[in-house]
Formats: C-alpha cells, sequence, structure tokens
C-alpha cells in the first residue's frame, strides 16, 4: 500500500507523524512525505521518500508579531502557491504509483491528491481538535471563515481546484469538526469537550520515534543532576531577552539547566554561562527530557504531549493564544502550572515548587497510564490500513 504525507512543513506538525512513518515502513507500506527541506533528514529517517514543497513559513519575527487569523490565511496561500508550483511534477512522480491513502493534516495539497488519484483520506491533527463545542476561534485569535484573509485563501483555493476540474472540497461552510477517520496526537482525556467528539475521531495520543530525531544524544553530566529544559519551541522562539534572564536567575540553583534556544540565536548572545547551565540553537529534546527534572515551556501541543509521555513537570510560558490554551489545559489538569508573564524570580520559586510537587508527579503518572491506553503508533497505523478499504 503507498500513503502520502502531507501537513504544514513545520516540526510541530511533522514530528507526530514520523512514529506512524516507521511503523508503516516497518510493516512494508511505502511512505512518501511532502514537507520542506528542513526537515527532509528527519523524514529520510523514519523511511519515507521525501518530496521538497518548495516552501516552509518565515518563523524570524514571530516572537514579536504572534499568531493570528492574519497569519494563518498568509501561510495558507503561501503553502497553496507552493503547491501550484509543484502540481505537474509532482502528479508525474505519482502517476505510476498512485497514493491509496492520504494522510492530511489541514493542509490544500492533501484535497486535491485525494481528488485527482480518488484516494481514501486520513486526517491528522496534531493540536487540540475542533468541532462545535470547542471551535478553532478558541485557538487562533480572530478567526472566522468569512475574515478577509481566509475568502482570498478559498478565492485561490477554488481557482486550483476548477483549473484541474476538480470539486473544490474546502470552504467557509466546511464543518470545524474533522471529517473521519481522523488521528489526533494527545490522549481522550487531555482534549477540551473531550466526550463530544464522533466516535471517527481517535485520539491515539503521542509516540515517540525509534529512528528519526536520534541521530544526536545528550546526557546529564551526573547521575544525580535535576537537568531542567528551557525551550520556546521551534516558532515563537525569538527571544533572547528570556533565555539570558534564565542563566542569570538558576546560575546558583540546585539545577543543570539546558537551554535550547533556537536557530534564531546565537549561544554566544547569551553571554557567558554559569557551570552549571549549557545553551545550544537545538537540542535533542526527546534525551533530554528522558532525564529533566522540570520543563520550562512555551507549552506548544508537540513539546507538552512530549513532557506528558515522559511524566515532566511543566512550566509553561506561552507566546500565542494557542499555547495559552494548553498551558490553561496543564494547569487544570494538575500536570504543571502556567506563568505568562515571568519575572526571573516568580520563574525560579515556581520552577522549585513544581519540581518538588507530589500531586503534580501524581497527575502526571495518571495521564502517562491515559497516553498507554490510547493506542498510539499501532492504533493509528490500524486505522491507516483500514482507510485503505473505505471509500474516498
Amino acid at each position: 500500500m503507498h500513503i502520502l504525507f502531507t501537513t504544514p512543513p513545520a516540526p510541530g506538525h511533522v514530528y507526530p507523524t514520523l512514529p506512524l512513518v516507521e511503523e508503516l515502513v516497518d510493516r512494508d507500506h511505502r511512505v512518501t512525505y511532502i514537507s520542506a527541506a528542513s526537515l527532509e533528514a528527519e523524514i529520510v529517517r523514519a523511511g519515507a521518500l521525501f518530496i521538497d514543497l518548495g516552501w516552509e513559513p518565515d518563523t524570524t519575527t514571530l516572537a514579536a508579531s504572534g499568531f493570528s487569523v492574519d497569519t494563518l490565511s498568509a501561510d495558507l496561500r503561501g503553502f497553496l502557491a507552493a503547491a501550484r508550483t509543484l502540481t505537474p511534477g509532482l502528479l508525474n512522480a505519482l502517476a505510476n504509483d498512485p497514493p491509496d491513502v492520504v494522510c492530511i493534516d489541514n493542509v490544500p495539497l492533501g484535497g486535491f491528491l485525494v481528488e485527482q488519484f480518488a484516494a481514501s483520506t486520513v486526517s491528522l491533527i496534531a493540536n487540540l481538535a475542533t468541532n462545535e463545542a470547542f471551535p478553532p476561534s478558541e485557538l487562533i485569535d480572530g478567526f472566522t471563515p468569512h475574515h478577509p484573509g481566509m475568502q482570498h485563501y478559498f478565492t485561490e483555493l477554488a481557482d486550483w481546484f476548477s483549473t484541474h476540474g476538480l470539486a473544490v472540497p474546502f470552504g467557509p461552510s466546511r464543518d470545524n469538526e474533522p471529517g473521519p477517520p481522523s488521528l489526533v496526537f494527545i490522549p481522550r482525556e487531555f482534549q477540551i469537550a473531550g466526550n463530544s467528539f464522533a466516535e471517527n475521531v481517535h485520539f491515539i495520543g503521542p509516540s515517540m520515534p525509534k529512528r528519526a530525531r536520534r541521530t544526536a544524544s545528550w546526557a546529564p553530566p551526573h547521575d544525580d543532576a535535576q537537568v531542567l529544559l528551557v525551550s520556546l519551541g521551534t516558532a515563537f522562539n525569538n527571544r533572547p531577552e528570556f533565555f539570558a534572564s534564565c542563566a542569570e536567575v538558576f546560575a546558583d540553583s540546585r539545577f543543570h539547566v539546558v537551554l535550547s534556544l533556537g536557530t534564531h540565536i546565537d549561544p554566544a548572545d547569551i553571554g557567558t554561562l554559569p557551570h552549571n547551565i549549557e545553551a545550544h540553537q537545538t537540542v535533542p529534546q526527546l534525551d533530554v527530557l528522558r532525564h529533566a527534572t522540570a520543563f520550562i515551556t512555551h507549552a506548544g501541543m508537540g513539546s507538552t504531549m512530549e513532557a506528558l509521555y515522559y511524566e515532566v513537570p511543566t512550566i509553561a510560558v506561552p507566546q500565542v493564544r494557542e499555547q495559552s490554551v494548553n498551558a490553561a489545559r496543564l494547569e487544570s489538569l494538575g500536570l504543571g502550572v502556567q506563568l505568562p508573564s515571568p519575572t526571573p524570580g516568580d520563574l525560579r520559586t515556581l520552577t522549585e515548587k513544581v519540581a518538588a510537587d507530589t500531586v503534580i508527579r501524581s497527575g502526571l503518572a495518571e495521564m502517562k497510564e491515559a497516553i498507554n491506553r490510547a493506542g498510539g503508533t499501532t492504533a493509528g497505523t490500524g486505522i491507516i490500513e483500514a482507510a485503505r478499504h473505505q471509500p474516498p
């Protein structure tokens, strides 16, 4: 069977899918993945054939500008323009081996390929799922499908599909609830209004890859080190002053601090670091979390699920609306705390408190049980395999 993946070309959307790619490849299925060049290495390590979309969002200014419906519509139009450019060569490449199943994370290319090849569909959801009980406007500032930017996008989308003689599957009247079958990479227990979703929406939880994201390794400086990971993710992270303040406030603490700065910050800009603090543009986050005592995080869903998988308590410092919702959910479930506008003193005090909180540790153990029950890669792979026999 040939399975094609197409998602927003960003780590937060690609990384949760890589365990599925690995398992599908291990079951002798052919997997093609369309994404950005910056993610090629990890996709290839998972075992997929990589196709370069030729575009990825510019995250340089996101820390200052935030994320709104204007950002969303601009990114959708950027993706669409790249997809239109890619289409002729892509259709030729797939002509002799068309996909049986297309796994789509809410990007226009997926629907186009489903229509073009009469393929089956599986929806991928890397964040909180939305429906009438929990609409997209809860996650994105100013979201409405009638926003001028979204209307512009829908017009361009309709033109693309019509040019190829295809019916337009997306538009302002589209139901917010993802169409079945859908794979959501969080456990139902973490989902807001989790019991309001249809049975075809499968909350499979997070899984960790076996091959992808494993080329680098990390270990604490000594066995009894209390490791504190500090990261603002891969998009809204251009905050050198935040990382510098963390280095200062934790300099004489009991923690061994790992600062994951992001690619927009030179570690030299943070200044001379104390002996208990290390700073890198990127770190092997899964390895660090395996040893971590606490995690200061932006509360993006990828990092949130990885923290829950490894039972690491979180101190959430959200940067945008969606992350604020995740942070509030972590706090309401007793899995961590949120500190939207931290002062250095507050950050240290709260981190020390959370790291020693036995109630939070108990809540994390219960959530890990929920993750294990969700089925993860095994459940998701089975749903993708079964989708081949469903009508497109």
